[in-house]
């Protein structure tokens, strides 16, 4: 049960939010100014809560250092008086901003009789829109036109457009969803639960509260099942939708990209599952995607063995003869993202480990690697192209619960090696569970097995035969990929 102080605490914290929003209601601006009047700690409360805010858009907004905060944090007094000549003008700013801030509410006082009078130090702020989501995150941007729409921490409102040539905006919306645009890009927020976003890619992150949050671009409308997703739309409106996890409806858009476009009843509506990708272009219909980087959506700094930033990719594409309109699986290609935890497969959750506590071979940490589908391991008649820009390595992972197949056999050497898969849960495996860091839940061992790559090329690779007979009662996977460079 919270005690009386605490109570005051959350109602200070949950009433001061408000007002910076400008959300702050008649009443409840009648409770705050009644607390502030009758409570010290009420008082107390409210100045840490607008001097803790000044302070972090003071930190974030370009004029201070972050490099130099974290200085202050680390060698405490010495370095704040060696700053202290630099801080001075903006140090003075920031009081007077939570000055303002306390300034903003109107103080009541009654006299002996119980007469009331009123001293106002500030008027009450004019209403404004709510807002429906906050900016948490504003990295390398260059805006178009030089206007910046918004700053780090601020609130953002139905109807306010970002428009910017380059860098990142992450949105957090007050429904649950996780926005982060990558430019050029240009959109719009039209909703507590929808963005209309004429070009740029988006990776959207949605929670249960945040179910059926919706992305409309010229070409489509993506309403989110529950998932983690990513869309890519070209300058001229091409619609390209990755699902990462969960499940998306896909719908045709027809009309204008704007947030009361219709959708065509006669057009069609497809359901994306974990791995599947589609393209909407102008052809009119949805196109498999056959492979994507990874990093377009979740950029990452690659480092080679030196922890040099690496520049040129490895593994440029990879294909296969799977033909149209028999799957929506999309090969993710992740540059530089082998290693522990690493997940394997686009269409389910499990992941690469070292076998045991000794970690995985050190000759595979930092590899390009290749999510493929683990359905795929019962088409036999398979075949995957993988194409490398320079001399390598190529490695496959191969599950030893099988007879490695004969282009295995005939193209790679076994390096006497293994790696382990860690099993998520699945309909098929109610007892998995992943685990964290090596040999921790390992439920396969994987042989990894090596083919010496001389020039920039296709690596040609099969299908597999599914084990006849089953001993260990626990199933097989698809092969793994990795590529190193020389």
């Amino acid at each position: 049960m919270n005690s009386p102080a605490d109570d005051v605490d959350d109602r200070i914290h949950r009433m001061a939010i408000r007002q910076l929003e400008g959300i702050l209601s008649d009443p409840e601006r009648e409770e705050l100014i009644a607390l502030l009047h009758e409570n010290k700690a009420a008082r107390t409360i409210y100045l840490q809560h607008m001097q803790d805010t000044v302070s972090l858009r003071w930190l974030y907004s370009g004029h201070y250092d972050r490099r130099v905060a974290l200085t202050l944090a680390n060698d405490g007094a010495d370095s704040m008086r060696r700053l202290r000549r630099r801080r001075l003008t903006w140090g003075v700013l920031a009081v007077a901003a939570g000055i303002a801030c306390v300034a903003a509410i109107p103080f009541v006082r009654r006299d002996n009789q119980g007469v009331a009078g009123s001293t106002a130090i500030a008027a009450a702020p004019a209403k404004r829109s709510a807002a429906i989501a906050t900016v948490r995150a504003v990295s390398d941007v260059q805006w178009a036109n030089g206007a910046a729409p918004a700053g780090y921490l601020s609130g953002v409102k139905i109807g306010q457009e970002f428009d910017f040539l380059q860098g990142t905006v992450e949105l957090l919306f007050h429904t649950g969803a996780e926005v982060k645009v990558f430019g050029p890009a240009k959109f719009k927020v039209s909703s507590g639960k929808s963005i209309l976003c004429w070009r740029g890619r988006v990776t959207t992150v949605v929670g249960h509260d945040g179910k059926g949050f919706t992305i409309d671009t010229p070409k489509a409308r993506i309403i989110d099942l529950g998932t983690e997703f990513g869309v890519d739309i070209s300058a001229k409106g091409d619609t390209q939708v990755v699902v990462f996890q969960g499940s998306v409806d896909l719908t045709k858009q027809d009309g204008a990209a704007d947030s009361t476009a219709s959708i065509n009843p006669e057009k069609w509506t497809r359901t994306l599952e974990q791995g599947d990708a589609l393209l909407l272009d102008d052809t009119g219909e949805a196109q498999r995607v056959m492979a994507v980087q990874r990093g377009d959506f979740f950029p990452t700094s690659i480092l080679d063995a030196y922890g040099r930033q690496r520049r040129e990719a490895t593994i440029l594409d990879v294909r296969d003869n799977i033909r149209a309109g028999e799957s929506n699986k999309c090969y993710q290609i992740v540059r530089g993202g082998l290693r522990e935890d690493a997940p394997c497969f686009v269409d389910r959750s499990h992941q690469w480990n070292g076998p045991d506590g000794v970690g995985m071979p050190e000759f595979l940490l930092g590899a390009d690697y290749i999510m493929p589908f683990n359905d795929d391991k019962f088409i036999s008649d398979l075949a995957v192209d993988v194409t490398v820009g320079r001399p390598s390595t190529c490695y496959v992972f191969f599950d030893d619960n099988m007879s490695p197949p004969d282009w295995l056999r005939r193209d790679f050497r076994d390096t006497g090696m293994d790696v382990g898969l860690d099993g998520a849960t699945t309909i098929w495996h109610k007892d998995h569970a992943t685990g964290v860091g090596p040999g921790e839940s390992i439920d396969f061992p994987f042989s990894v097995w090596s083919r010496e790559v001389l020039k920039a090329g296709v690596v040609r690779l099969g299908g597999v035969d599914p084990p006849k007979e089953n001993p260990r009662s626990r199933g097989f996977n698809m092969y793994g990929i990795a590529v190193v460079p020389k």
